[in-house]
């Protein structure tokens, strides 16, 4: 039996700070000069002035490099090494903005979620910290792939069967720099040649329903469309936080 042999992806990325905030926290990239191998990521930057949007950055910044860095040494890298690479390069960036954060000394620590996804020949290999998402639409179907480290999840794993009624159950549970050390959650899947996949920060997925994401994913002909789409509807809806998406289609896909 031959292989299938996975299209080419295209990917579009947008941010805005919304209608609500005096500036923009979020930062997001995709990487995509090696055939068959592609980084994309989402950090949603908390901090206010005492800079979410540079944490935001450093963790961007930090994974560029490693990924940069990795395919100088490996033209076609297995996904067991990508896998700890994205570990890694998550945990180089949490130090790095720890140590921003001691040398700055800032009363109220910054920090960043981040949702990051690596797509090799067969796989989607999904990790993040924090309440940042990545979803997948296959057949029609929308599936999260990331679990939000939240406070009201926490509860529920705990037992607490209506955790949103308690004050303060939406406040995120893990980020990167709010400590010395993390753990970034880590996840693998195989890829279909249909799938779609969209990396957003809450400010999104707050405005959308599953069935509204799975909708804009299934019928926009291009990631940019799929972005306008999304940044304007979320605009309309009052947009209380920044608002980041980055979409990633196959170039030939009948969904």
């Amino acid at each position: 039996m031959s292989a299938v042999v996975m299209p080419q992806l295209k990917l579009a990325g947008e941010t805005h700070k919304g209608c609500v905030r005096q500036h923009n926290e979020d930062n997001f990239f995709y990487v995509d000069l090696y055939p068959g191998y592609v980084l994309a990521a989402v950090a949603d930057g908390v901090g206010g002035h005492a800079g979410g949007e540079v944490a935001s950055y450093l963790c961007c910044h930090r994974m560029i490099l490693d990924w940069k860095a990795l395919f100088r040494e490996h033209a076609n890298p297995p996904d067991s090494l990508l896998a700890r690479l994205l570990a890694e390069s998550l945990q180089k960036a949490n130090l790095d903005i720890f140590r921003a954060n001691y040398e700055k000394k800032h009363v109220m620590p910054m920090c960043t979620t981040v949702a990051a996804a690596v797509f090799t020949p067969r796989m989607v290999i999904v990790a993040h910290v924090g309440d940042s998402r990545v979803y997948c639409l296959n057949n029609k179907k929308i599936r999260q792939l990331t679990i939000d480290h939240t406070v009201e999840n926490e509860l529920i794993e705990q037992g607490i069967t209506d955790p949103a009624a308690l004050p303060g159950s939406h406040v995120i549970s893990k980020a990167l720099g709010s400590q010395l050390e993390i753990k970034p959650e880590m996840h693998s899947y195989f890829r279909s040649a249909q799938d779609r996949y969209l990396i957003c920060s809450d400010g999104l997925s707050s405005c959308w329903s599953d069935w509204e994401i799975a909708d804009v994913l299934a019928f926009s002909p291009t990631p940019r469309a799929a972005n306008d789409q999304f940044i304007r509807t979320t605009l309309r809806r009052g947009a209380m936080d920044n608002v980041t998406v980055v979409s990633i289609f196959p170039e030939t896909a009948n969904i």
